[in-house]
């Protein structure tokens, strides 16, 4: 994850006299660990949560198991950048920041991955310290996402935190993900930390396990089936309880951090997925806006707008990453008097390691707000390495050149979005807002008014310097100017209300709607399936209840949790079930229309959870 968070700022009237509890919580704090001596002299110290605050600052102390954590983040490219968070501070502390200190790692109950600013270690305050926060049962190496990806991820949000600033407001009103289209600020925080995970696997120091991913094939399969079976539901004309939203929160995070690596190298996220014609004429696009902002394109799909890349972070961290590794910056170096408000010599500088010393020396000079001020404000630096990069970014942006169009934010109360990609059928709607001029035809399709033809044609008339250029694009009518008007007065206040970040985004948050909706699931298929089997097999009531509720616990979970097809899901509860009454009754009646008709009522139950779990047309 990617949101930046302080802890709540405590008034106090005198600093130097703290509260008796206060007092009792450090002491329990230094009992929980060894003592922290020699901590500045180590590139990363790992802490564990107390479970206590101080002050409003959580009280961390040493983890039991650092030294271990320690030498598996001490490595690859996780070690790579502790040694440049390193120079980075010494170079800062040059222009005035704070004296160097190590990395700071907490693994805490907390789900994800934060950068963070604040805490206690022992009876030493460090109000204005960042530090890592990583859930503390997160796999250390070997999977993508482990701890060996994610602590430099999170690390380098730090850093560049620290260059330009905490990302503000960019305008965006949805939660991140490598595929959403949010905003020119969120893009660059959020890909210049993706592009850390893709060096990670790559880096040949990194652990075995770790460069194993990128041959894991087997994988890189299930990530390809996973894609193709959601935009099938998604394209579908008949999907109200259909497999893969159901589960998506248990498949889409492991498949989200493959795509980080793979469809990020491939640039798939600067292509533009095929949406299919009825999803853009139903009225409701939401379907549409779902494959937009999570699948990646397939490589001979069509590039999108630039200006649409570059608020794309899966196309920023491939950026970065090209950026990053590119043989003519890293091989560019500087003379010895550059390297020297870092605290190293040229001598003692990688490749890799120079490329990011220009970024840190081009960032802190220029405090880009977006990733095309990045690229001005390393060029500038650099000047003689502007062809290599201009080179990069067109490579990147598929031929196109760096847009250079204004943002105008637009919010649209007409068309809602769930608040974060989980939120699959927006039992958490929040108003949708877009930038005009990185717009798509989904974007305007959920404006009311809008057509398919004015929505083309808006596109097609990008770029635009302010929004009463509007007017000349054909199909634009004065009521319908005025509806762009009212956006972007709700866009103004949308602003000064402001809205909840993604730290409000709980587990129960996330999966509650999925419960509901399982339950309502269960519920209808139960009451069609005892129905059902009433009419054919006439039992009891009770029995027909019974029966309809049994089936439907058996087949919703086949379909949901086990991928079964159809036809499986409605013969499993017919041989389970059906079978053995069916011969009783044969056997004790003597009649096989009896066993069959027994044979027909388990089949009828279980029809309604078939459907209902299943995408058709």
């Amino acid at each position: 994850m990617a949101f930046w968070t302080a802890p709540h700022l405590v008034r106090r009237t005198n600093h130097a006299h703290r509260t008796a509890a206060c007092g009792t919580i450090l002491g329990l704090a230094l009992a929980l660990g060894p003592a922290s001596g020699g901590a500045q002299d180590r590139p990363l110290v790992v802490l564990t949560d107390t479970g206590r605050t101080c002050d409003g600052l959580p009280v961390l102390a040493p983890h039991p198991a650092g030294l271990e954590i320690n030498r598996a983040l001490s490595r690859g490219f996780s070690g790579r950048l502790l040694r440049l968070y390193r120079l980075e501070q010494v170079f800062l502390a040059t222009r005035g920041g704070p004296p160097p200190e190590p990395a700071y790692l907490a693994l805490t109950s907390n789900q994800g991955g934060f950068p963070r600013v604040g805490f206690y270690l022992g009876e030493e305050e460090k109000r204005q310290t960042s530090y890592v926060d990583l859930h503390l049962r997160q796999d250390l190496t070997g999977r993508f996402g482990a701890s060996d990806q994610i602590f430099p991820h999170e690390l380098a949000h730090i850093m560049l935190s620290r260059l330009i600033g905490p990302p503000g407001d960019g305008g965006s009103n949805q939660v991140h993900a490598v595929g959403v289209r949010t905003d020119r600020i969120i893009a660059l925080h959020e890909g210049f930390g993706e592009h850390v995970q893709i060096m990670a696997v790559d880096d040949p120091d990194a652990e075995p396990t770790t460069r194993a991913l990128t041959t894991d094939r087997v994988r890189l399969a299930q990530v390809d089936r996973n894609r193709e079976a959601y935009l099938r539901e998604l394209s579908a004309r008949w999907a109200p309880f259909s497999r893969m939203r159901m589960t998506f929160p248990f498949w889409f995070s492991g498949t989200e951090q493959v795509w980080r690596y793979h469809a990020v190298r491939a640039d798939l996220f600067g292509r533009q997925p095929r949406i299919p014609e009825h999803l853009l004429s139903d009225g409701d696009p939401y379907e549409a806006y779902l494959i937009e902002n999570v699948l990646p394109g397939r490589p001979d799909d069509p590039p999108k707008p630039a200006a649409r890349m570059l608020v794309t972070e899966g196309v920023v961290s491939d950026l970065f990453y090209r950026w990053a590794t590119d043989s003519a910056l890293q091989d560019a170096y500087r003379d010895n008097w550059f390297y020297e408000p870092f605290g190293t010599r040229r001598a003692d500088v990688s490749p890799v390691e120079n490329v990011y010393l220009k970024m840190i020396y081009a960032f802190a000079l220029g405090r880009p707000a977006d990733a095309r001020a990045a690229i001005a404000c390393y060029e500038q630096a650099f000047p003689d390495e502007a062809d290599a990069l201009d080179r990069i970014v067109r490579d990147v942006l598929l031929g196109q050149a760096v847009p250079a169009s204004p943002e105008i934010w637009l919010a649209n109360p007409a068309f809602r979005t769930g608040t974060t990609l989980f939120d699959q059928w927006r039992s958490q709607p929040r108003t949708h807002t877009f930038d005009l001029n990185a717009a798509s035809l989904v974007d305007l399709l959920g404006v009311p008014g809008v057509s398919q033809a004015t929505a083309r044609a808006i596109v097609e008339g990008t770029p635009y310097q302010e929004l009463r250029d509007l007017r000349r694009v054909h199909g634009m009518t004065p009521g319908l100017y005025s509806t762009f008007e009212r956006m972007a007065e709700e866009m103004r206040a949308l602003k000064q209300r402001g809205s909840d970040s993604e730290a409000s985004v709980t587990i129960r948050s996330v999966l509650m709607p999925y419960l509901r909706k399982a339950l309502t699931a269960l519920a209808l298929a139960a009451a069609l399936g005892a129905w059902l089997y009433w009419i054919i097999g006439r039992p009891r009531w009770f029995r027909a209840v019974l029966n309809g509720a049994g089936v439907s616990v058996v087949v919703l979970p086949l379909a949901w949790l086990g991928g079964v097809s159809p036809l499986v899901a409605l013969v499993v509860p017919v041989v389970i079930f059906g079978m053995p009454g069916g011969l009783w009754r044969w056997r004790s009646r003597g009649a096989v229309g009896a066993g069959v008709r027994i044979l027909a009522a388990w089949a009828a139950a279980a029809l309604p959870a078939v459907l209902l779990s299943s995408a058709f047309f």
